[in-house]
Formats: structure tokens, C-alpha cells, sequence
């Protein structure tokens, strides 16, 4: 007859010492997601993802014009272009519209022969589409592509700056 012996095993203890170093692991984790430098790195990464995504909409609607008008050529802080009558149509509507870098700031700005205003929606963005943007011009490279370029502060960073850049392709040119 075999007693069993009374008190901790080895394997016990191991299993409590793993235990105990994946629960030490985790709060070193958790601590590191809660400190100060990630979440400024997640501000900072959400700052760029915003810009980018106003970006991607204003290269969109300019390569989707059906008449593009300013610059014709060199570089300018603006950009107008006439968009489709018709969505079925290539004919271009009697107001231009565009977007302007000025005060700092892009703004989506719609004009007549009558009035300019620039209290316009580009969608779902309201303007200013992008603020705290410094040297930001529009470049016509050749008959059917278009550059844009600016120096984007973010908010709440000292001297954190980024450039942004983009190529657009003009398809109804």
C-alpha cells in the first residue's frame, strides 16, 4: 500500500510559477498600453489617418471633374474644376469648384459668376477639411496629372510636423 505524501508538489509549484509570470506579463503590458507615449504615438497615428482619408476624398473628387480649370499649369494655392451635369453626362456644370489652401488651412470652396462661398460640405467633411497646414500649393506636372503638397502640423505637438503628398491622375482629361 502506496501513502500519498502530504504538501506541494514540484509540478505544482511550476504550474504557479508560470501562472504567476503570465499574470506579471500582463500588467507590464496593460501599463504599457495606458502610458503616456502610446497614447500619444495612437492620437498622433489617428491625426494621419484622418488627413489621409480628407486627402483621398480630395483626390478623388478633382480626378472625377469633368472640366479641370486652375492651375493650368505651374503651381498654385488653388485648384477649380467643374464637376459632371449629369452622372451619366461628361458635361461640365456652371459652377466651379475647388479647393484652396488659405490661413493655414484646405478649404472646399464652391464659386458662380455671381458669388464664391466656402462654407461647403465635401461629403461627410465640413470645412476647414484640413487645419494648421503650412506651404500647401497644387502643381500641374502635365496635361493629365496634378500634385498637391503641404507641411501638416498636428494638434497638441510641439514642432511635430509631416508632409503629405499626393499624385492625381486626371481621367477626363
Amino acid at each position: 500500500m502506496k501513502r500519498r505524501k502530504s504538501g506541494v508538489t514540484v509540478w505544482e509549484i511550476v504550474l504557479f510559477t508560470v501562472f504567476l509570470a503570465i499574470a506579471g506579463g500582463a500588467s507590464v503590458f496593460f501599463f504599457f498600453l495606458n502610458s503616456e507615449d502610446v497614447q500619444n504615438a495612437q492620437k498622433q497615428y489617428a491625426w494621419v489617418q484622418q488627413i489621409n482619408t480628407v486627402l483621398d476624398s480630395v483626390c478623388l473628387e478633382i480626378a472625377n471633374s469633368a472640366q479641370f480649370e486652375h492651375p493650368f499649369s505651374g503651381s498654385s494655392r488653388e485648384c477649380f474644376f467643374r464637376v459632371a451635369l449629369d452622372s451619366g453626362t461628361l458635361l461640365p456644370d456652371e459652377a466651379q469648384e475647388g479647393f484652396a489652401f488659405s490661413d493655414n488651412n484646405l478649404v472646399y470652396v464652391s464659386r458662380s459668376a455671381d458669388s464664391t462661398s466656402d462654407m461647403r460640405r465635401l461629403g461627410r467633411f465640413e470645412n476647414p477639411l484640413i487645419t494648421n497646414c503650412r506651404d500647401g500649393k497644387f502643381t500641374r506636372i502635365s496635361s493629365d496629372q496634378l500634385e498637391i503638397r503641404f507641411n501638416a502640423f498636428a494638434p497638441g505637438f510641439v514642432r511635430n510636423s509631416r508632409d503629405f503628398y499626393r499624385l492625381i491622375n486626371l481621367r477626363n482629361r
